[in-house]
């Protein structure tokens, strides 16, 4: 486990890394993805985010929050619908257009709800597509920039080591949907789609993380989509297990001091860096290089599969994921993704 006290110290020391990081946030306006951009403000010297979400003018009060944290950042709203993958490729467009470098991707969006299947207008589940194809466009979209970092990083805040056994015959869940489905599936792709950037780009760490249960919005807004019979159920659990739960969880402040370090820490290395001095900030005594998702000779392969504490997971999923990189189910997933990307470009086009 890394401690809170060994997070914060490496986190201080981000003050002394060059300035200039180039960074985008997607899903920071709330929950775990706000508190490390605030995080990231704090302590980067004189960076530039671009900060991608659905209102710029409900953004507004966080703008000014981030150039009262950080003077001589630059920060960047871009306003779009991020679950449509065309909206996704016209940020990217705009980033690729106005830089030349990109130091790290932290995308966290998404939601909980009952209500089952609820397609985009390109046809992908909306629980799917924030989870992880909307997300995974973003990332494969801005490889060329990240490839010209040099300490690029990739942070998917998820599920990573909740890998689960998913139906490869219906990896789109048209045919029997359900959130926990839903929820294993995009974890499992997320994982084993990082595998497979991190073979053609071997110099970005990717880093798919679990955070636990963080006391963020995103349980009371689930039980806000309970209706009918259940609605009553659910209103009461607002009032009374919803608090319990958030006493026992981890605080928004401290998940996103994690996220921070697992965004700038040298202890998640990319499998081969451009240059073994510059991984990331110096770890703390005591703390070593996480172990990756997977490891061959001595080597790992860059992808890191990170709990609640910020360490690398080994749990039965682990056979669970070798079965499925043993059948090329990685493979699968993969131009499965491009077919998803695919045809909902063309549905937006006809």
């Amino acid at each position: 486990m890394v401690s809170i006290k060994d997070v914060r110290r490496s986190n201080s020391r981000l003050t002394e890394k060059p300035s200039g990081m180039v960074a985008v946030f997607v899903g920071a306006t709330s929950g775990i993805g706000l508190s490390t951009l605030k995080q990231f403000a704090k302590y980067s010297n004189a960076p530039k985010v671009y900060v991608v979400g659905r209102s710029k003018q409900s953004a507004t009060p966080l703008l000014h929050e981030l150039e009262v944290l950080n003077p001589k950042g630059t920060f960047i709203f871009v306003e779009t619908e991020i679950s449509l993958i065309k909206n996704v490729d016209a940020v990217c467009e705009e980033i690729k257009t106005n830089e030349q470098k990109l130091d790290l991707v932290f995308v966290s969006p998404g939601f909980l709800s009952v209500e089952g299947r609820k397609e985009t207008s390109e046809g992908i589940d909306m629980y799917s597509s924030l989870s992880y194809y909307a997300r995974l466009r973003i990332v494969h979209n801005l490889i060329p920039l990240l490839s010209t970092s040099l300490n690029p990083r990739v942070v998917s805040i998820l599920a990573g080591g909740n890998e689960n056994v998913i139906d490869i015959n219906d990896l789109e869940l048209r045919k029997n949907y359900s959130l926990v489905k839903a929820a294993n599936t995009a974890a499992t792709q997320m994982t084993l789609a990082f595998e497979e950037l991190a073979k053609s780009y071997p110099m970005i760490s990717f880093c798919h993380v679990y955070p636990g249960l963080v006391a963020t919005d995103i349980i009371t807004k689930f039980m806000g989509t309970f209706k009918g019979i259940w609605a009553l159920p659910a209103m009461l659990a607002r009032w009374t297990l919803i608090p319990v739960l958030h006493r026992l969880a981890t605080t928004v402040d401290e998940a996103g001091e994690r996220g921070l370090f697992v965004a700038t820490s040298a202890k998640y290395p990319p499998a081969k860096p451009k240059d073994p001095q510059e991984v990331g900030v110096a770890l703390p005594d005591g703390v070593e290089v996480a172990k990756s998702s997977v490891v061959k000779d001595g080597m790992g392969n860059g992808v890191y599969r990170l709990s609640k504490d910020s360490e690398g997971v080994e749990n039965e999923a682990d056979s669970i994921l070798a079965g499925y990189r043993l059948d090329q189910v990685d493979t699968r997933i993969w131009e499965q993704t491009l077919e998803v990307w695919k045809a909902a470009l063309e549905k937006c086009e006809s």
